[in-house]
């Protein structure tokens, strides 16, 4: 009786069965269906059982022992039937027409709701704002503080709440905004300046590693001053004794940006090799085995190294006057003379600066020739090596097109130029920049003063003077590329220890009889002048050969003198 009545009261079952063109899409659909289906076998059973069951107390008093209980039951089960009979037979709805008073209770819960969607409003639009600027903020690399940080109040508030990194997993045994989670970070903070130190510094004189000066953060960490000085004198071409205290964010984006471009090349490299092999340590190409004790070392020998192999290509162009001609396209073989005539179709002009040079200088006709990319003198350089059977190491030639790259940012601060100012030679440009406390300066002066010499005196070749040179100008081209090999292991420690290292590694694998396997797989790949070498014996042979005649070419070479530096003595 009850049930009908509060059916009879409350709306209708069956006025919902019209959101069914709400549900849009066959999903949906399919679920409105099946819900409607259930509703319908819901109010069948109820249908079936409607009629009224009276209860048959004679019943039960046979089957209950406990006749206060029984007494009670039937007494209760008279009561709240007489008072829902009461309740069914009022006319509600008369009553509710009838009331006058307390509908303000009903007004302010009505204006209340109003203002919560308002605010719920405010709230998703602001959301929506929050969404479109979190999508327009620049990235890493273009974020600077004009831009964002000062601009997003969000993450300024952010920065400026939180001082200390903390992991929020632990953020219900430790409150990292309480002043006990900034103490216990101050003293940890100290404790670890205190422990790698190294100089036994005990008063901290109130200032915590980040309040310091850069030059006490870089007397620390030697690894970021050498990362963050390359950086500056390759970017801006200055000086050292002119770095800043901080340089910009930006830059600091792209020594990262960089940094990890070469990372994800290493990575790769340490992957497969360690997969292959299965071991369980490995460490990536250009690293030491243990980079926290050894590193510092590793790392000055690997600058000695490219600053060797620096001095002895500088000297080796300084030997023919290619370095500096800026201007011209030096000629030392069949090919490049061809690939200079095609610059503009043999309009130009050779020159020869004398018998004692081996190397012809073609000017094309019309502009002169511009200055190239480092990253164009890059790839040039890694096609050609890749052409001729050799190749840079993956990881050496992503450091390498890095390095290129923020050469050649340059250009954005030097009106279009990398290297020379407006209207500036390469020679005056180098020399301008080199520093006189340079050990090698008087070398390039007076290499630089030869040059303007030798150039001064130029003779101009008609197209078949420089075609019948050019036979002796390659052959004496050739002997000095033999003769290139006995400077750069004899003279140069960096390159000689390295180099005796790996003819005993050659000779090792030769009396193992496991050579010629490695130079059939490509993990050995052996090159003399333009060919191939692919015999192991022939290996061996070439090898003893140098060997034998390194010291008489290194001695050869130590007798001769620079005329332009016996005029200064």
């Amino acid at each position: 009786m009850f049930r009908r009545g509060i059916r009879r009261s409350l709306p209708r079952r069956d006025r919902w069965h019209a959101l069914q063109e709400y549900a849009v899409g066959e999903t949906n659909a399919e679920e409105f269906r099946l819900l409607r289906a259930r509703d319908s076998s819901v109010s069948a059973t109820v249908a079936a059982h409607s009629h009224e069951v009276k209860i048959d107390w004679k019943a039960w008093e046979g089957k209950i022992s406990n006749k206060e209980t029984l007494s009670c039951l039937k007494d209760f089960h008279a009561q709240q039937t007489a008072l829902l009979d009461a309740v069914l037979k009022e006319d509600h709805l008369t009553a509710v027409k009838g009331q006058k008073e307390g509908w303000e209770l009903y007004d302010n819960a009505k204006e209340s709701c109003s203002k919560s969607v308002e605010k719920s409003q405010t709230i998703l639009r602001n959301g929506a704002r929050a969404l479109w600027i979190s999508f327009q903020n620049p990235p890493v690399s273009l974020v600077s503080q004009n831009e964002w940080l000062d601009t997003d109040q969000y993450w300024q508030a952010f920065v400026e709440k939180h001082h200390y990194y903390h992991n929020h997993i632990a953020s219900a045994v430790e409150d990292p905004e309480s002043k006990e989670y900034d103490a216990k970070q101050k003293a940890d903070l100290q404790k670890k300046w205190e422990a790698f130190d190294g100089r036994g510094t005990t008063r901290q004189n109130n200032k915590l590693l980040y309040q310091r000066p850069s030059f006490e953060y870089y007397d620390v960490y030697r690894g970021p001053l050498i990362e963050h000085m390359i950086f500056y004198l390759t970017k801006t071409g200055g000086d050292a004794r002119t770095f800043p205290e901080t340089m910009p964010v930006q830059w600091f984006a792209e020594i990262y940006d960089t940094r990890f471009k070469v990372y994800n090349v290493l990575q790769r490299r340490k992957r497969q090799a360690q997969e292959a092999a299965l071991s369980r340590d490995c460490h990536m190409d250009f690293h030491p085995h243990d980079l926290e004790h050894d590193g510092e070392a590793y790392y000055s020998k690997l600058i000695a190294k490219e600053s060797a192999l620096t001095e002895v290509t500088m000297g080796r162009l300084m030997g023919n006057y290619i370095l500096f001609s800026d201007a011209y396209i030096p000629v030392q073989t069949g090919q490049a003379f061809y690939r200079a005539l095609q610059a503009d179709g043999g309009k130009g002009t050779f020159y020869s600066l004398g018998s004692d040079v081996y190397c012809l200088f073609y000017k094309p006709a019309g502009e002169a020739l511009a200055m190239p990319d480092p990253t164009e003198c890059f790839h040039s350089l890694a096609d050609y090596a890749s052409l001729t059977g050799r190749r840079f190491e993956v990881g050496y030639a992503a450091a390498m097109e890095g390095f290129a790259e923020v050469l050649e940012s340059r250009k954005e601060g030097l009106g279009g130029s990398w290297f020379t100012a407006p209207g500036e030679s390469s020679k005056d440009a180098f020399m301008r920049r080199l520093k006189k406390s340079d050990p090698a300066y008087e070398i390039y002066k007076a290499y630089a003063e030869e040059y303007t010499e030798k150039w001064a005196g130029a003779k101009a070749l008609s197209m078949e003077q420089a075609m019948a040179e050019m036979p002796e100008i390659e052959r004496k081209y050739q002997l000095e590329c033999q003769e290139y090999g006995s400077v750069l292991f004899g003279l140069s420690d960096e390159f000689s220890a390295a180099g005796k290292m790996e003819q005993e590694q050659l000779a090792k694998l030769a009396d193992q009889g496991t050579l010629q396997a490695q130079l059939d797989s490509g993990a050995y790949v052996a090159i003399e002048g333009s060919t191939k070498i692919s015999k192991a014996a022939d290996l061996t042979k070439a090898v003893e050969e140098f060997e034998a005649t390194k010291d008489k070419s290194v001695d050869a070479i130590l007798a001769t003198k620079l005329p332009a530096l016996e005029k200064k003595k």
